[in-house]
Formats: C-alpha cells, sequence, structure tokens
C-alpha cells in the first residue's frame, strides 16, 4: 500500500463522502483523508481536484495559501485524498463560537491571505468557483478566550461572556473539485447559493468576465465575519 493507517480518531461528512484524521506511518504525521463517495460525478469532481492539487504544488506560493496534497490512491471504489491536517474551517469556528463575529485585525489578515490565493490562481488562469466559509480552513485549530463586552447582561449564559479568538490567523483554501480555467465554457454554476454575489445571480460574472479570473463571493464571505 502506498499509504499505511496506524488508527483514525475522527471524521466529518459531507455530501462528497468523509473527511477523516489519520496517522500515516511513513511520514510519521497526522494527514486529512477525504473519502469520496462511490459515485460517477463525485469520482469526477475528485479526479478534477487531485489534478489542481498537483498543478498547484508545483508552485512555492501555494504552500503558504492552498491546502497541499500529500497523495492519492483509489479504494473499493472511493477516490482517497491524503492531505496536510488543518483546523476547522471558518464556518465551523464560527459556529462554535455562537457566532460570535471576529476581531477586525483576524478578518483583516484573513482578507489579505484569500486575495493573495486568487491572485495566485488568477495568475494560473484558475477560477475556484466554490469559495466559502466551509472551504476556508484555519491552520491552528488553537485558539484563547477573550471577554465579549457586546454579551447583553439581562440573560447571560454560563461562559457568555467569553468568545473565542484564532491563536494563528493563518489560513488555507480547500476542495479544489470544481475549480476551472478561465478560458473553459463558464456553464457551471458559479459558488455555493448562500454565498454567491449579486453579480452572479443577474449573470453579470458570466457575461462580461470571460477571459478573467474574479472571485465575487470573495467580498460575501468577508463581510460574514466583520462585528
Amino acid at each position: 500500500d502506498v499509504l499505511i493507517i496506524d488508527y483514525v480518531f475522527a471524521n466529518t461528512s459531507g455530501t462528497f463522502g468523509q473527511v477523516l484524521e489519520c496517522w500515516d506511518r511513513e511520514r510519521k504525521e497526522m494527514v486529512a483523508i477525504k473519502i469520496i463517495r462511490g459515485i460517477k460525478k463525485y469520482r469526477d469532481a475528485a479526479m478534477i481536484e487531485i489534478g489542481m492539487l498537483e498543478q498547484l504544488c508545483k508552485y512555492e506560493k501555494s504552500r503558504s495559501s492552498c491546502v497541499q496534497i500529500r497523495n492519492w490512491f483509489d479504494y473499493r471504489n472511493h477516490i482517497c485524498i491524503v492531505c496536510e491536517k488543518l483546523g476547522p474551517s471558518l464556518y465551523e469556528f464560527l459556529r462554535k463560537n455562537s457566532y460570535r463575529s471576529f476581531p477586525v485585525a483576524i478578518v483583516r489578515e484573513v482578507a489579505k491571505q484569500l486575495l493573495e490565493c486568487l491572485a495566485f490562481m488568477h495568475d494560473l488562469r484558475l477560477i475556484h468557483t466554490d469559495l466559502k466559509p466551509e472551504n476556508i480552513l484555519l491552520v491552528s485549530p488553537e485558539y484563547i478566550k477573550v471577554p465579549d463586552y457586546k454579551v447583553s447582561s439581562r440573560s447571560p449564559k454560563e461562559g457568555s461572556y467569553y468568545k473565542r479568538v484564532p491563536k494563528s490567523s493563518s489560513i488555507k483554501v480547500i476542495d479544489f473539485g470544481s475549480t476551472t480555467y478561465d478560458q473553459q465554457d463558464q456553464t457551471y454554476v458559479v459558488s455555493t447559493r448562500h454565498y454567491r454575489a449579486p453579480e452572479v445571480i443577474l449573470g453579470i460574472f458570466l457575461v462580461q468576465c470571460k477571459g478573467s479570473s474574479p472571485q465575487p463571493d470573495f467580498g460575501v464571505v468577508s463581510y460574514l465575519y466583520l462585528p
């Protein structure tokens, strides 16, 4: 086997399948394994993602902004993509934080990194097409608790006077299964419905942006985390 798994102790699930947190004996490190459902459309998307990840890994700049693929294999009709282990998604962090906003300084740093990532992909003439909080992961799961002065004193819950703040604002973008080159026919669905910008809904993105790699959903995502 190209990869030997010692143990699995956590997992998450989604439409595409599951993500397992595993120990890689060969590399002696924790990794994340994305196990794709054995359905043709998901397998096809997985192979696109593998191709994109392998291409992105050729460039030094991708190491600081895009998730890094370690390996991949096909197991009983399930495509398995082995990647570096990261922290929670921005959405998951926000949910566990009772949907309290991030400090402006954190939002600024995350937005800066996202723009750098999109600029890097733009140079390669790539469009992510599904940028959303679920696909933006914190590199580290560590956080600190700080006083939350916006909590109402009328009905405070236990621990509600404090909120979580990430120790590090470093992030990486994941899920390149729907990534495409900008010169390809842009008749695909651009971004998840909940995060679509007005220009995407109105079709302006597809009509006026041929030959470029804009990311209108960047503004929508960034706005969600402002106080």
